[in-house]
């Protein structure tokens, strides 16, 4: 299972790396979501298999330590219980491990993770780790889509107040695509009205990001201002991430190995700016995060998967769930 800010999937996968269930719901993150815990006990209830020997749930505001985690164990284990599935080996990590392991194929590099928020995972050649990001929205995920969202809709709320210096062709197009009003007496109530109707307003302000990108990609020079920005701070995660597992002093100019993924980095802007930053091309994700849950699933089986599974694996993953960009977000 993946399990993000904005959307939850999971497969049942047999010993041939083929697909025979697949499922998928709303976000699952204690931080974010008041009704996580239904969130996932339904998604999982639905897989119903007595047979099921092994289980990986990648998620959102996941850590071991945390007590909001105990409680994503045991609503986990008791969703699993009710299907009659048995004794499961049950393995729960956060989300950008089961990620990295995916875009790596368990190997070592950097992991920049930019969804609804934003997080990076590196994994040196002694095995060790190091996670930059991921403090949430009220604290940051600086260039997630949250945060590219607020940002752009920081710039309308300028704009509704007078600011002469703001971006008017901009925002004028952010309200068109919103279906809200550009002039008039009751533009700002519309805007909140908007806010306040959202089912979830965190996921819908990340939403703002594709727009923000739609505009870059027209030449629109405040969206492709924001985009850098973003890219900018994901790029400094990701280097501090290199530095604290590399054996040697990482200078500001060494190149970093690294991949992707969220729905961010759907974004061309956004990768480019990582890239010119941390001085490589991004390595294509092995596999899209789910595959990540099932090598570690697979490994919990007893299950020795080889080249051809892995190759498998990927093509069952991309015909139930089909990729919409590089990230496969």
């Amino acid at each position: 299972m993946d399990g993000g800010g904005t959307h939850t999937r999971a497969v049942l996968l047999t010993h041939d790396a083929e697909v025979v269930d697949h499922a998928s719901g709303p976000g699952c993150n204690p931080f974010d979501r008041p009704e996580w815990a239904q969130n996932l006990h339904d998604l999982l209830h639905r897989m119903q298999r007595p047979g099921l020997r092994a289980a990986t749930l990648g998620m959102a505001g996941y850590d071991a330590a945390r007590p909001s985690s105990a409680e994503q164990e045991q609503v986990a284990r008791t969703a699993l219980a009710a299907t009659g599935a048995g004794t499961v080996r049950l393995w729960l990590e956060n989300d950008v491990e089961t990620a990295h392991r995916a875009a790596f194929g368990g190997g070592t590099g950097v992991f920049v993770l930019a969804g609804t928020g934003s997080v990076t995972l590196a994994r040196g050649v002694g095995g060790q780790m190091a996670r930059v990001g991921g403090w949430g929205w009220l604290l940051g995920d600086e260039g997630g889509g949250y945060w590219i969202g607020r940002e752009a809709l920081g710039a309308v709320t300028r704009f509704l107040d007078g600011d002469p210096l703001s971006h008017t062709a901009f925002v004028k197009t952010l309200l068109h695509r919103l279906g809200l009003p550009v002039t008039g007496e009751h533009t700002s109530d519309a805007l909140l009205e908007w806010v306040r109707t959202r089912t979830h307003p965190r996921s819908a302000m990340a939403a703002m990001a594709h727009v923000v990108d739609d505009l870059a990609q027209t030449g629109d020079p405040q969206a492709i201002s924001l985009l850098r920005c973003a890219g900018t701070h994901l790029a400094r995660q990701a280097r501090l991430a290199a530095s604290r597992v590399s054996p040697e002093p990482l200078s500001h100019t060494a190149p970093v190995a690294w991949s992707y993924g969220g729905s961010v980095m759907n974004s061309p802007t956004v990768r480019h700016t990582i890239a010119e930053h941390l001085g490589a091309t991004p390595l294509i994700p092995m596999l899209p995060p789910l595959g990540g849950a099932a090598l570690r699933a697979a490994e919990l089986a007893g299950w020795a998967w080889d080249g051809t599974a892995i190759t498998r694996l990927a093509g069952a993953l991309a015909r139930v769930f089909p990729t919409h960009g590089p990230t496969g977000a």
